[in-house]
């Protein structure tokens, strides 16, 4: 009973008995590779699922937290800093702009002007000429619509946009004198005309137009260099901008360029939190810049000019003894030798200065620029661009062989008409033979044979009188040296040394082979041939300082500078040298001057015949200069004089390019210049504050030109 019992228990349990346990032959079955299957977990039934389920609620959490952010920051400033942001948007703010000064006039001794500013509308393009492409909104309908508004053609304003005569960041100006109408309308309608605009600004004008061209000069955009130099700290007080398009470019505009500047104003202006003008707070108006007043006489400078244009177009015509000449250009100067004021500064052909306003077109640019053989009426002859000055130079020598004691007043030499030093023969200039002459007779009938003696003779003394007397008395007389004048690109001119051909040669071995200086050069700088250049200028101060007695004056445009309160500020004489001449020395010169114009021998006699000599003393110098063999002579004539019985008042030069002999050419435009003189002379100094001082001086002028 007990087993059966332990049986059935095993049997309960699921164990086998022991008749079970036997091996039965089974069949082997063979295993089958299955891929693992991942256990599923979750909803979604394994681990992919609970990841995908994770990131989800990340991104919805964060997504959540940003709107909430967002409504938070939106409520906040709506309803926190509601009464801040409405005060920043209703506040004003204050800027400054500053105001343009007017430039300050440029008027003659009696009050004519000669330049001053004048406010105008100015229609502008604003973008770069040299980068259009930066601007595409100025494209071609701009100014199609713009040009029927200004009775402009569109090639007109592409002409004036592109010029290269505007700076390349400053507005291209296409029409000056805009009516308020066509501004008012271009405003309005801003939208239409991208970067166009229309500002009020002062424009330079030249009422005499072409009269003095060169010495007034003109204004132009200042360069990037001048802009360098005059927006530094001791210049700041100017206010000087890139954009400045009144800056002094040539003549008294660039010399007294700080004078007339005058100092910007600046306006304190209020404006919106969008950036609209909404009123004025303050202004400090600008203050003009100086009137310049100069020393010249605006009725003379007006009859030298005419003259000497009258003059070549005759030469050129074939009007005048001699033949038609080429006659390029001329120029002239006259001085008072009392203290060095110049009354008139000539050059021919000039231009109209107005051609510079607002700015020069390429085609009239190029019409001032010819090529290099012909004339150029931007250079200013008178002061520039030296020649030979022949006979005149002979002051300088007879001074010299005075002084130095080569000769005496009446020591002769023999004119044969021919000279020979070496192998070359040299003869006087119009083939004359005069026989024996001193320095007062060489002088006055002009004989080359005397002078080239003087040469020789300064040659053969160095021992005893230098290598270069005639040089350093040149010098004296203010030849070859800085004059002083105040203006700019001026030359020096040069009288022919040693020094000065060792000088070309450095400085161009190819046209100056050689550094050598023998006596045939000292006898062709003895009468103002060789490499000797000067300028009419420079030849009217010489004879300025010898008719006064030797005292050498800076040559003076401006007599004074005049502020806008009305202080004047007098521009003194300048002596700058003094010539010794004993008065023996001086009165043998001074009639040789004399009678070249009053002995039936000089030769200069025949165009001042007529001339009222019981009133007026005048004397004076031809003078024929080679340039080349193939070229006719530059002309020269100078001369100075006065009242009888007072100090000469008035020097004359005048130099005509390749137009013959002095006197044929150049002596007739000196006699209608004294003429004039003689019966109107110069007008007052007008100044602030001395009417009746100057009243008087114009009465005893007038008293003493007509010698009652």
């Amino acid at each position: 009973m007990k087993r059966r019992r332990r049986r059935t228990r095993r049997l309960a349990r699921g164990r086998p008995t022991r008749f079970e346990r036997r091996p039965l032959p089974v069949r082997p079955r063979r295993r089958r590779s299955r891929p693992k299957k991942e256990k599923r977990t979750g909803a979604g039934g394994g681990r992919a699922g609970a990841h995908l389920g994770l990131r989800l609620s990340v991104i919805a959490a964060v997504v959540v937290g940003l709107f909430a952010v967002l409504v938070l920051r939106l409520w906040s400033i709506q309803v926190i800093g509601y009464a801040s942001a409405r005060s920043q948007a209703i506040q004003i703010f204050t800027t400054t702009v500053p105001i343009q000064p007017p430039r300050g006039s440029i008027v003659a001794r009696d009050g004519q002007v000669l330049a001053k500013d004048k406010a105008e509308y100015v229609v502008t393009l604003s973008c770069p000429t040299s980068q259009r492409s930066l601007c595409p909104e100025q494209d071609a309908g701009v100014i199609a619509r713009l040009a029927p508004l200004l009775g402009e053609t569109v090639s007109q304003i592409d002409a004036a946009v592109t010029s290269n005569q505007i700076g390349p960041f400053a507005p291209a100006p296409v029409a000056v004198g805009v009516p308020f109408s066509v501004v008012a309308y271009v405003a309005e309608h801003q939208s239409e005309f991208p970067g166009v605009s229309e500002p009020k600004t002062y424009l330079r004008t030249y009422p005499q137009q072409a009269l003095a061209s060169q010495v007034v000069g003109y204004v132009g955009s200042i360069t990037a260099p001048e802009y360098a130099r005059y927006s530094a700290a001791r210049y700041s007080a100017y206010g000087y901008v890139p954009q400045d398009t009144q800056f002094g470019q040539s003549g008294l505009e660039q010399q007294y360029e700080l004078a007339l500047h005058g100092r910007p104003g600046v306006s304190t202006i209020e404006v919106n939190a969008v950036g609209q003008d909404v009123g004025t707070r303050s202004t400090v108006e600008p203050t003009p810049g100086d009137e310049v007043v100069l020393n010249m006489d605006l009725p003379l400078e007006r009859v030298v000019t005419n003259d000497l244009a009258n003059q070549v177009a005759a030469l050129r015509a074939g009007t005048i003894p001699g033949g038609a000449q080429p006659a390029p250009y001329a120029a002239a100067a006259v001085i008072d030798p009392r203290n060095g004021h110049v009354l008139a500064l000539a050059s021919y052909p000039g231009y109209n200065d107005n051609v510079w306003v607002p700015a020069i077109s390429d085609k009239a640019y190029k019409a001032l620029t010819p090529p290099a053989v012909d004339a150029q009426p931007l250079v200013d002859y008178a002061v520039s661009n030296g020649s030979p000055p022949g006979s005149t130079f002979k002051l300088a020598t007879a001074t010299a062989a005075l002084q130095d004691g080569l000769i005496t007043p009446y020591d002769y030499v023999v004119d044969t008409g021919t000279f020979t030093v070496g192998n070359i023969t040299l003869h006087d200039a119009g083939g004359e033979v005069l026989g024996p002459v001193n320095v007062t007779s060489a002088l006055a009938e002009s004989s080359d044979i005397f002078f080239y003696t003087m040469g020789q003779r300064f040659w053969d003394a160095q021992s005893r009188y230098g290598l270069m007397p005639i040089q350093h008395m040149a010098a004296l007389y203010g030849l070859g040296v800085p004059s002083g004048i105040d203006l700019p690109n001026v030359s020096a001119g040069q009288v022919d040394s040693p020094a000065l051909r060792r000088q070309l040669h450095a400085l161009n071995p190819a046209a100056y082979p050689s550094t050598s200086y023998y006596v045939g050069d000292n006898v062709e700088m003895a009468f103002g041939q060789g490499e000797t250049l000067l300028t009419p200028l420079e030849i009217a101060n010489a004879y300025a300082t010898f008719a006064n007695g030797g005292t050498r004056y800076a040559p003076e445009m401006a007599a004074a500078l005049v502020s806008p309160n009305g202080t004047v500020r007098r521009v003194p004489p300048k002596i700058v040298d003094h010539v010794t001449i004993s008065s023996t020395n001086y009165q043998a010169m001074l009639q040789g001057f004399e009678g070249a114009l009053a002995n039936p021998k000089g030769t200069a006699y025949a165009e001042f015949v007529g001339f009222p000599f019981s009133k007026w003393l005048i004397a004076g110098k031809t003078g024929t200069a080679t340039i080349t063999h193939t070229a006719p002579p530059t002309s020269w004539f100078v001369a100075f004089g006065g009242p009888k019985g007072q100090s000469p008042r008035y020097a004359v030069a005048v130099e005509i390019a390749e137009a013959g002999y002095g006197a044929q050419a150049s002596a007739p435009v000196v006699r209608e210049v004294l003429d004039y003189l003689y019966a109107h002379g110069v007008a007052p100094l007008r100044l602030p504050g001395s009417g009746s001082t100057l009243r008087a001086a114009s009465s005893a002028a007038r008293t003493a030109r007509t010698g009652s």
